[in-house]
């Protein structure tokens, strides 16, 4: 008896590879002010993508310096800065197209941040206080490879627009203004030279202001603003103020650019 032919069966067809999302991604910018803290995500940055030159700046003025010198194809970027707030150095990186992708962290994000954030452009935005080295690791390939990504503990404010705080619904545009003015101490003197407002006028909504968020002193109430993020001390003693441009003209409030400049101790 013949035995049979063995019969051949064709070779599986092999799954074609998915690209790597390090291959394109040759320059890096880590943008934090702590120098330990940079030199571990420029660690982190070199293991998610090991081909790359990975360039760290550690204030707003040295992430601009080295974007303009060669955009970069991913900016990890902190919003704590010495010089300048995290969120208006976001949009003008952006709005410049200084980075092909930006990934942001941040740690204990004040509600103005957060509020400003929902508006701002970014690829994703992770919670370092929530999650590893390793997430972010997974997280950095996943943005560079063109897929979008926050924390679940930003998701509720910042991609389904929840609420941040009442603070935002219980003051007027101008109560914020004269807010952000006196917020790191200043006198109602410096108010009005700051805002272009009068003396009496900086007062009264001094007043409504303690009055709405129950306030009994001036202290508590820069400890307020501080904790609203409406100001920040850096190290070394400088005050910061995020940008309200966006935020006043989406209500309708009219803004002089001098004044704003002004408050925002721009140059």
């Amino acid at each position: 008896m013949t035995p049979p032919k063995a019969v051949r069966r064709p070779a599986p067809e092999k799954a074609p590879a998915l690209p790597d999302p390090a291959a394109g991604v040759a320059r890096v910018v880590v943008g934090q002010s702590g120098r330990t803290y940079a030199e571990a995500l420029r660690r982190s940055c070199l293991e998610a993508f090991p081909p790359a030159a990975v360039v760290t700046a550690r204030s707003g003025k040295e992430i601009l310096a080295a974007l303009y010198a060669q955009r970069a194809d991913f900016l990890l970027l902190a919003m704590n800065l010495p010089d300048m707030h995290g969120v208006d150095l976001l949009r003008r990186i952006t709005g410049e197209k200084l980075a092909a992708r930006v990934l942001v962290v941040c740690q204990h994000c004040d509600e103005r941040t957060l509020l400003d954030l929902r508006n701002a452009q970014f690829d994703g935005l992770l919670d370092t206080e929530e999650e590893s080295l390793d997430d972010l690791i997974r997280v950095m390939r996943l943005v560079a490879g063109g897929q979008a990504y926050v924390s679940p503990a930003f998701r509720g404010t910042v991609v389904d627009r929840g609420p941040v705080g009442a603070i935002w619904h219980k003051l007027t545009p101008a109560e914020l203004r004269v807010f952000s003015a006196i917020g790191d101490g200043s006198g109602n003197q410096e108010a009005t030279a700051q805002l272009g407002l009068s003396e009496a006028t900086v007062q009264t909504h001094r007043r409504n202001l303690m009055h709405k968020l129950g306030i009994s002193s001036s202290a508590k109430l820069v400890r307020e603003a501080i904790r609203l993020g409406l100001v920040r001390i850096s190290a070394n003693g400088s005050v910061i103020r995020p940008g309200f441009l966006p935020a006043m003209a989406s209500r309708e409030f009219p803004v002089d650019r001098r004044s704003e400049l002004q408050c925002h101790g721009a140059t």
